[in-house]
């Protein structure tokens, strides 16, 4: 993208995003120091109280053990104050690496750093593989410069959304959205602050899921409740009977045995679900974060935005951040059979893991089947921060306009997204209407491909509601195809050619189909085969295509195919072209889109280039002998 067709663009926050990591950094440093102040202070309270136990025995006097009683309240408490304080150092280094990372993508630096998708794209890439033909996903890919998604829920939501257009008015909805968490720097970095996770790349939920919306209940769980408060007074109450005022102990040794047959009696049902809650303390922490910050968000900024945070909100049920802090209260309380005392004294006694799973239960028939909307909520809102984020840090790209008349597709200033900035030429182009065929000619290594990409990328940020990589756009809604990216197979017996041709398959069988227009786009047509029947494959599918109404862009370096037009109603070919500058065995491209057919091929100059001595030919009359009278074009 030249400088001077951009002159009037807004520029790139880069001032705004440094200002704002200073301050994190700070937030940061002080957190930090905080931390280590108050450990530090923990520390020399543990060597005092020790110093308070080593005394009485070397002086021979119990009084300076009164001391530790105060010690051990002040360790507690500022155990509570120094745990505040990690989770502010948390939230502020999460913070620090959500600007640190849009600094990335600001300068170009972005590549190989971030989150590539894979898998999450996997089940909604469908069988045209435009997610490959595209690179949605993968490293350098649309999906790692967009994404800054922690949830699960919120990386499978972004991904569904670059692989399955929404209609029109959705469209609408999201880049309202989207708008508005552009404009909020703040906020997005509090979505992700609330989220982020130092150990792991994204919030498991699937087993959170499965055990909320399981069916299976435990047997008898109205009797269970009542030995799980019943029995412990009875142990507590026998056991005070009989080793503190003096009774009989028989009693407490027979509530022993009744507390040993539950436990082994509830063993199974108690493992099966304490596996699945032990320890994600941490994580429904974050997801009630993350909640509790959309439950927070300003009203009136975005129809979408509102009704999610109304889902979460939940009226007169109460808000479903403070459900998940419960579930994360009865989870942490599990826990503590983790300690070795606790699990081998008072848990057995108090049954514990019983009880606390009891309340698990219970929070799970209550609540549990709303869990999994309280997560896509989630996702939605992470999906729409991430592409917040993309129109913040890119503000040269502008919202498409959906029209349902003139040409299907049309941008001007088109850039291919994942080039960087300050290299990428911008091209204007127009696909034109119903049945139109843009042939794009040109030599190897020209930019033929990476523009098909550049128009395929645009329609799949139109079709999430992101903005685009022109500086206007104009399009239908289109189903998108593609063939540009072709693999063939040794484990399938594909050859390339024939793994091209069922991708081409795919191309046509949807354009067979009702719905809107398919827009295809094919890279070097049929190049696997001879070029009579290259030329005469080529033409019968995009005469085809033409004739049911498709739009589409097909490059090629075999100047035949431009015979398709001879074929075709009058103005539905439009030919343009790259062209290159020879410089002895040197080429140059300046990637700018021309009318007409390329005039010029540069394989016989690329392969002097690398040092492969081949002879070249400008014209018919330069062809060695054997070859005099041959046409340069042979069908």
């Amino acid at each position: 993208m030249n400088s001077q067709e951009f002159e009037d663009i807004p520029s790139p926050p880069v001032a705004e995003i440094e200002a704002a990591h200073h301050i994190a950094q700070q937030r940061f440093k002080t957190a930090d120091r905080v931390v280590d102040n108050l450990g530090n202070v923990r520390l020399l309270l543990v060597v005092t109280g020790m110093l308070l136990v080593i005394m009485p025995l070397y002086s021979r006097n119990g009084t300076p053990w009164w001391g530790l009683v105060p010690l051990a309240v002040a360790f507690l408490i500022l155990g509570k104050i120094q745990d505040r304080w990690q989770e502010r150092r948390r939230v502020a280094n999460a913070g620090l690496q959500y600007l640190e990372h849009s600094l990335a993508r600001l300068r170009e630096q972005w590549r190989g750093s971030a989150d590539t998708g894979a898998g999450v794209g996997q089940s909604w890439i469908g069988g045209l593989h435009y997610a490959d033909d595209l690179d949605i996903f993968g490293p350098s890919s649309l999906y790692q410069l967009i994404s800054t998604a922690i949830t699960m829920e919120g990386r499978r939501t972004l991904a569904r959304w670059l692989c399955v257009p929404a209609s029109p008015t959705e469209v609408v909805e999201r880049q309202q959205a989207v708008r508005a968490l552009a404009a909020d720097l703040k906020l997005r970095q509090r979505c992700f602050a609330a989220a982020a996770v130092d150990d792991v790349q994204s919030l498991p939920s699937e087993a959170l899921l499965e055990w909320a919306e399981g069916e299976e209940r435990l047997p008898w769980m109205p009797g269970l409740s009542v030995i799980g408060w019943v029995l412990p007074l009875l142990f507590l109450s026998t056991f005070t009977w009989g080793f503190i005022v003096g009774g009989p102990r028989v009693p407490f040794y027979g509530m022993v045995v009744i507390h040993g047959i539950v436990l082994f009696w509830t063993r199974k049902w108690m493992a099966t679900r304490i596996d699945v809650l032990a320890g994600p303390e941490r994580v429904l922490h974050r997801y009630a974060r993350l909640i509790e910050v959309v439950e927070q968000l300003p009203k009136a900024r975005a129809a979408r935005l509102d009704i999610l945070r109304n889902q979460l909100v939940r009226g007169s049920k109460g808000p479903a951040s403070k459900e998940v802090q419960r579930l994360e209260a009865w989870v942490e309380m599990l826990n503590a059979r983790l300690n070795m005392f606790f699990a081998l004294t008072l848990g057995p006694a108090l049954l514990w893991e019983l009880n606390v799973v009891l309340r698990t239960e219970a929070w799970r028939l209550r609540v549990g089947r709303e869990f999994r909307l309280w997560l896509e909520v989630l996702g939605e809102v992470e999906a729409l921060a991430s592409m917040g984020a993309f129109a913040y840090e890119r503000p040269e790209y502008v919202f498409p306009e959906w029209t349902e008349d003139g040409p299907v597709w049309s941008a001007e200033k088109l850039v291919h997204p994942l080039i960087d900035k300050r290299k990428v030429v911008a091209n204007d182009l127009s696909l034109g209407e119903a049945g139109a065929v843009t042939l794009l000619s040109g030599s190897n290594m020209s930019g033929k491909s990476t523009l098909l990409r550049a128009v395929g990328l645009s329609v799949v940020l139109a079709g999430a509601g992101a903005p685009v990589p022109a500086r206007r756009m104009r399009l239908r809604s289109v189903r998108l195809a593609t063939s540009v990216r072709v693999v063939d197979s040794l484990a399938q017996g594909a050859s390339h050619f024939y793994a091209e041709l069922r991708r081409l398959k795919q191309v046509i069988d949807l354009a067979r189909t009702s719905g809107p227009p398919v827009l295809y786009l094919l890279d070097e047509l049929l190049h696997g085969t001879n070029s009579r029947e290259r030329y005469l494959g080529a033409v019968s599918v995009v005469k085809w295509l033409s004739e049911v109404g498709a739009v589409g862009m097909v490059t090629t370096h075999d100047l035949g195919l431009a015979r398709v037009a001879s074929f075709l109603p009058k103005g539905k070919v439009v030919n343009t072209h790259f062209s290159d500058d020879v410089s002895g065995n040197g080429l140059q491209f300046d990637y700018h889109l021309r009318p007409g057919l390329i005039q010029t091929t540069n394989a016989l100059r690329m392969m002097r280039a690398v040092g492969i001595d081949v002879q070249i030919v400008d014209s018919p009359d330069q062809f060695p002998t054997e070859l005099a009278g041959a046409s340069p074009l042979p069908f």
